[in-house]
Parts: C-alpha cells; structure tokens; sequence
C-alpha cells in the first residue's frame, strides 16, 4: 500500500502537477490521521471491555463476601440478643429474691459474652488498590464506603475494656471461676444478691449488648441493601 502511495507521489512530481500533488498529500495526511484516531477508538474500547471486566469481577468478589458477612453478623445478633435474655433472667431472680439453682450457672456465664463479627473484605480491599471510581455505579460505591466505618471494632473494644478492666476485678471475687461458655457458681449466692457492683455490671453489659445489636441491625439493612444492588448491576452487565 505504502508503494502505491510512493508511486502516485512520484507521478505527479514528474508530471509538474504540483496543485493536484498538495490535494493528494493532504488527502493522504488525512487518511494517517484517521486510520490513527480509528486505532485509539479500538484501543479505548478494549481498555474500556477490561475495565468493565474487572469491574464485574471486584463486584463479584465483594458479593461473595458479603454473603459470608451477612452470615455472621446475623450469628452473632443471635448470640448478643442471647446474652442479654441471660442478662434478663438473672436480673429478675436476683430482684425478686428468690433462691439459686443450677440453671443460673450458665446464665451467670452467658451473660458475658459479646460477639463481634470480623468481615471478609478482600474484594473491597483489591478496590481501594485501584480506586473506588472504577464501580460506575454512583449508589453502589457510596454504599461501601460502609466498610470505613469503624464503629464495629470500637464497640468491641469498649466491651472488652469494660469487661477486663471493671467487670472481671469484681467478678473473681463473687465466682469460683469467670469463663464463657461453661457454668460460672457463685462462692456466696447471699452475698452476690446483695451486691450492687454486680448488678450494676449486669446492666452496663445489657446497655452495651444493646448498643450493638442496634448497630449490628443497621449493618445487616445495609449489607442486604448493598448485595441487593450489586446483584442487579452485575445481571445488567451480563
């Protein structure tokens, strides 16, 4: 193609038909400046086919997770609501005054515990490598800003302060052993009736329990909502 360019150039030179040979190489300057801007249209349509690409991927990846996350907030609403029915419980045998039996055991020790999720987040990590902009979709990606909140593990710390710090130097002293998830027996039933740090303690943890499940609910709602929007933009882009 090139030599067949060459050797009407060449004609025309010859001929001393320099007006038409202007005409020519302009048209042929066009022709190059064309065939490039025909290149980069191509060559923006494939970046652009695995920019998409990768965009359906990170999606799936976030949607897979969340999932596996909204699994394990709601195990661990159950568990929070669980506690606080322990928490109830022992509230009300302790008020009413009425004498201990076995059951309380495990009440005693249920009463502790707290849950706090830990989240699967590859997917959104591998987004902020590359930027949130590449999710195109403007809800989706206001959405998983959700992922930054940290007030999960501050709720959870708090907890584990309380727990550690001031609940635990006062139960040692009430019960043969503090432990979750197994029986805890008061040394002096009589006497952890009548101790308002205890009860104090009991209510600090309901108070906090429920603190969580309050926010723990929220993040489900918004988990659903976000896996929700994911699933239909990834059909979208099938």
């Amino acid at each position: 193609m090139l030599k067949f360019f060459r050797k009407i150039r060449q004609q025309l030179l010859t001929e001393n038909k320099f007006s038409k040979y202007i005409v020519y190489a302009i048209g042929e300057i066009l022709l190059v400046v064309i065939g490039i801007l025909i290149a980069l249209q191509i060559n923006n349509m494939n970046e652009a086919r695995k920019t998409e690409k990768f965009e359906h991927q990170i999606l799936n990846d976030i949607l897979i997770a969340l999932e596996d996350n909204i699994f394990r907030n709601t195990a661990c609403l159950k568990s929070n609501k669980n506690s606080i029915a322990s928490v109830d419980i022992i509230l009300k045998q302790l008020e009413e005054n009425t004498g201990y039996h076995d059951s309380l055991a495990y009440h005693f020790s249920k009463s502790l515990t707290w849950c706090s999720p830990s989240f699967q987040n590859a997917g959104y990590e591998s987004l902020k490598t590359y930027g949130r902009n590449l999710i195109t979709n403007d809800t989706i990606r206001e959405y998983l800003g959700i992922y930054d909140a940290g007030w999960m593990e501050n709720l959870s710390q708090r907890q584990e302060d309380f727990f550690f710090h001031t609940a635990n130097p006062v139960l040692i002293n009430l019960f043969e052993k503090v432990a979750m998830r197994t029986k805890m027996i008061p040394i002096d039933y009589k006497e952890l009736k009548q101790s308002k740090t205890y009860l104090n303690i009991l209510r600090t943890l309901k108070a906090y329990r429920e603190d969580q499940i309050r926010w723990q609910e929220e993040w489900n709602k918004s988990f659903n909502n976000l896996y929700k929007m994911i699933l239909r933009e990834l059909k979208k882009k099938e």
